[in-house]
């Protein structure tokens, strides 16, 4: 009887086993299905990377395009309700200029920690303190990114950032502007 017992617990353990390695056999399965896919969508997204880097556009186009929103750029760093940071205004300051300036697809000001103060859309909580554009303008005052597709549009921008000083000539922010490049 104690040996039958013994037996009747092997053949269930064993039953147990072998539905745990089915079900682990399924599982990597899966994950090698998933695995395929993602190479595949990683292919593909390669494919559209390559197709869209190669932006062809007149130098002297470009200039006009940088130029004509370096002016926006100015005119806005230099607004008393930005320098001031009067947050309850900037949203219809940005309004006005992408309304007068179809081209500024985005505007958005962070201050110097990289916290969020204000921008013309809504912004997921991102940390920009390590982002080119950020630092290059942190750095150098004024930074013009290379093209990349717009992650609202995925039209072809650049991004123009700027530093705001206040009144007192203290850094205190930087501006950023996504500008949508014909091509």
């Amino acid at each position: 009887q104690i040996i039958s017992q013994i037996s009747e617990e092997a053949v269930s353990q064993t039953q147990q086993i072998s539905v745990a390695i089915e079900e682990q056999a399924a599982i990597t399965e899966d994950i090698s299905n998933n695995a395929d896919s993602i190479n595949k969508m990683s292919k593909k997204l390669g494919d559209e990377i390559k197709h869209h880097a190669k932006i062809v556009m007149d130098k002297r186009l470009l200039g006009d395009i940088i130029n004509k929103n370096l002016k926006v750029v100015k005119e806005i760093q230099n607004n008393p309700d930005i320098r001031s940071l009067n947050v309850k205004v900037h949203k219809d300051i940005y309004r006005n200029i992408i309304k007068s300036n179809p081209s500024v697809e985005l505007i958005y000001l962070f201050d110097i920690n990289g916290k969020l103060i204000s921008s013309s859309a809504t912004l997921d909580d991102i940390d920009v303190r390590n982002r080119d554009w950020f630092l290059g303008a942190i750095n150098k005052g004024l930074y013009v990114s290379d093209f990349y597709l717009s992650y609202f549009t995925s039209e072809v921008n650049k991004t123009i950032a700027t530093q705001i000083k206040d009144m007192n000539g203290n850094l205190i922010g930087i501006m950023g502007f996504d500008v949508k490049i014909e091509s």
